[in-house]
C-alpha cells in the first residue's frame, strides 16, 4: 500500500504541475520519493523552446526540469536543485596568482638554456621579467582565453558557471596543469553542450595562432644553435600538423633551439587538442555527446583503449585515461536530450575536430634517444699492389653521423700472419700511428683517418690477400668495416704506385688522380715504421 502524500507535498507538486502545465499538457502524474514524473504531450515543433522556457521559470523556483522520450511518451521529471556553497572568487585569484609564479619559473629556465645564461644569474629580475614576457604570459593567455570563452558561452545560454580556475603544476617544464571553469547547472539541450564545448577549444586555437607564429619570428631572430652533441640530455617535442604548416610559411633558417614564445604555443596548441578528445568531460566528450547523443559512449571508450595503447609510447597518456575514468567515460544527458542539432552546428562541431587532428601529437615529449653511428668511406681504391715487407697507405673518411660526442676505436679485424696496421688521424704525426687508435668526433664532425699497411717479408708473390678494418663506437655495438684487397708481387707496377712509396707533386697528384704526398713525410714515416719491421722480423725468427 502506498503511503499518502503529506499536505504539504501536495501542494509543492500541484505548484510543480502549473509550471509543467504552462508548457505542456499533462495526463498523468506519478511521484517517487525525490522525482515527480509529468506525462504530457508535446509538439516536436516546439518541444525544444517550450522546454526552455519552463527550465527558466523553474529556476528561479529552485526546480531542475528533465524531458525524456520513452515508449511513445514525453515525461518530465523534476527535481529540487541541490543547494550548493561556492568558494569565493579570491580562490580563483589566488590559483592563477600562483599559476603565474609555477609558469615563470619555467619560462625563467627555458630562458636560461634559450640565452645560456651564466649559472650565477639564473634568477635575476631581468631573467623573471623574461620568463614572463616570453612563456608565462602567453601560455596563460591561451589557456585563460579557451576557458573564458567556455565562461562566456555558458552564461550566454543562462547555464551558470565558474570563472577560471588555473592548477599549478610543478616549474620543470610548462608549470601548469592547464585550466578549468565548473559548470554549476545542468546543461539543457544538445545545442548548448555543443556551443559551450567548441567556444573554449576555437578560442584557444584562434589565440596560439599567432603566438606560434610571433614565436617562430623570435626563433629565426634569435638564432640559437642548438647543443652540438644532444643524445640523452635533450627533451624533444613533437610538431602538430598545424604548427608544421606554420613552419612552411615562416621556415627555420638553420638547426635553432626553439623560442620559450614558441614552445609557449605548442603547448597551448597541444591543450587545446588534448581538451578536444571525445572522452568523458573533456570538451570534445560535450562536443561528441552533442553530436551523437548516447551513441557517443562507444566513442568515449574507443578514445580512452587507443589512450591507454599510447602510454606504451609515452606515459602520460596512462594518467590522463585514469584521471577520465576517474571523473567518468560516459557523459551526461542534457536535460533535453530530445531536440537535436541542425546542420550548422554540426559543421561547427565538426570543425572542432578538425582542429584536433591538426593540433594532436601522440608523442608529445620524448627524450632524444643517444645515437652513436657514424660513416667510414673508403678515400682510396680498396685493391693495391704490394712487395714483400712492402707498405702501403690508405685513408678513410670518417663522418659522426650521430648526435653524441663518439669515441670510435679503430682495429684489425683480421690480416694474413704477420702483417701489421697501424692507424693515426691524417693531420697528426708519425708517432701517432697505433694498432688499437681512438678518435673522438662531436655530432656532425667529420675527420680523415690514415691507415698504413706493412706486409710481412714471407709473403709469398703471387698471393691475394685481404686485411679487415673495423671502427666500433666504444659506448655502443654500432659498427662499420672495410676491406681491402692485396696481390702480393714481386715489383710494383708504376700504375699501382701506392702513395706511401710514390712522392706526387700537388699538381701531378691531380692528374692522376692521387693524394698530393710529402717526400719528406713519406721519408719519415719510413723512417719511424723501420723499427717496427725490424721487431716483427725478430719476432719471426725467434717464432
Amino acid at each position: 500500500m502506498v503511503p499518502p502524500i503529506p499536505p504539504e507535498a501536495s501542494q509543492e507538486i500541484e505548484l510543480i504541475k502549473a509550471l509543467v502545465a504552462k508548457h505542456f499538457p499533462v495526463y498523468d502524474v506519478r511521484v517517487s520519493y525525490d522525482v515527480v514524473q509529468f506525462f504530457c504531450r508535446a509538439e516536436p515543433t516546439t518541444l525544444e523552446d517550450s522546454f526552455e522556457r519552463m527550465r527558466e521559470e523553474m529556476a528561479t523556483q529552485g526546480y531542475i526540469p528533465m524531458i525524456t522520450y520513452e515508449k511513445g511518451e514525453h515525461i518530465v521529471q523534476v527535481a529540487r536543485k541541490p543547494k550548493m556553497k561556492y568558494r569565493s572568487v579570491y580562490v580563483n585569484l589566488a590559483f592563477l596568482i600562483i599559476t603565474l609564479i609555477t609558469t615563470t619559473v619555467a619560462g625563467l629556465t627555458l630562458w636560461d638554456g634559450y640565452s645560456n645564461v651564466p649559472s650565477d644569474e639564473s634568477w635575476a629580475a631581468e631573467n623573471w621579467l623574461m620568463g614572463a614576457l616570453v612563456f608565462s604570459l602567453p601560455l596563460l593567455a591561451i589557456l585563460g582565453v579557451h576557458e573564458l570563452a567556455h565562461y562566456y558561452m555558458a552564461r550566454r545560454r543562462k547555464v551558470a558557471a565558474s570563472l577560471p580556475f588555473f592548477i599549478p603544476g610543478p616549474p620543470t617544464l610548462i608549470g601548469t596543469f592547464g585550466a578549468l571553469i565548473s559548470i554549476r547547472d545542468p546543461i539543457p539541450n544538445r545545442k548548448t553542450m555543443l556551443e559551450i564545448g567548441v567556444a573554449g577549444p576555437i578560442a584557444g586555437f584562434i589565440l596560439s595562432i599567432p603566438i606560434a607564429i610571433i614565436g617562430l619570428v623570435l626563433t629565426n631572430d634569435g638564432a640559437k644553435v642548438g647543443p652540438l652533441n644532444q643524445g640523452g640530455d635533450v627533451l624533444s617535442i613533437s610538431f602538430p600538423a598545424i604548427y608544421m604548416l606554420l613552419e612552411q610559411l615562416i621556415p627555420i633558417k638553420g638547426d635553432y633551439m626553439l623560442h620559450p614564445t614558441a614552445f609557449a604555443a605548442w603547448a597551448g596548441l597541444f591543450v587545446t587538442a588534448l581538451n578536444l578528445l571525445p572522452v568523458g568531460q573533456l570538451d570534445g566528450g560535450h562536443i561528441a555527446r552533442a553530436l551523437f547523443g548516447d551513441k557517443a559512449r562507444y566513442l568515449s571508450w574507443l578514445t580512452l583503449a587507443v589512450m591507454i595503447g599510447l602510454s606504451m609510447f609515452f606515459f602520460g597518456w596512462l594518467l590522463l585515461a585514469i584521471l577520465v575514468l576517474f571523473l567518468g567515460a560516459r557523459h551526461p544527458p542534457p536535460l533535453n536530450d530530445i531536440s537535436g542539432l541542425g546542420t550548422k552546428r554540426k559543421a561547427v562541431g565538426a570543425l572542432a575536430f578538425c582542429i584536433l587532428f591538426i593540433g594532436f601529437v601522440p608523442i608529445p615529449l620524448m627524450v632524444v634517444p643517444q645515437d652513436y653511428s657514424f660513416d667510414m668511406v673508403a678515400m682510396d681504391d680498396t685493391n693495391a699492389e704490394i712487395v714483400p715487407s712492402g707498405i702501403h697507405l690508405f685513408a678513410v673518411q670518417m663522418n659522426n653521423t650521430g648526435n653524441v660526442l663518439n669515441h670510435i676505436e679503430f682495429a684489425k679485424e683480421s690480416s694474413p700472419n704477420y702483417w701489421t696496421v697501424v692507424f693515426k688521424r691524417s693531420n697528426q704525426s708519425e708517432s701517432f700511428y697505433s694498432e688499437n687508435y681512438v678518435v673522438s668526433l662531436n655530432s656532425s664532425e667529420s675527420a680523415e683517418i690514415d691507415i698504413l699497411v706493412t706486409a710481412s717479408n714471407s709473403s709469398a708473390v703471387g698471393q691475394n690477400e685481404t686485411i679487415v678494418i673495423k671502427a666500433t663506437a666504444a659506448n655502443s655495438t654500432f659498427s662499420r668495416e672495410i676491406t681491402f684487397t692485396f696481390e702480393v708481387v714481386s715489383t710494383l707496377s708504376s700504375s699501382s704506385l701506392s702513395a706511401s712509396e710514390v712522392s706526387a707533386s700537388p699538381e701531378e697528384a691531380e692528374v692522376s688522380g692521387q693524394r698530393p704526398v710529402n717526400p719528406e713525410a713519406v721519408f719519415l714515416q719510413k723512417v719511424e715504421l723501420a723499427s717496427i719491421v725490424e721487431q716483427r722480423d725478430a719476432w719471426y725468427d725467434e717464432s
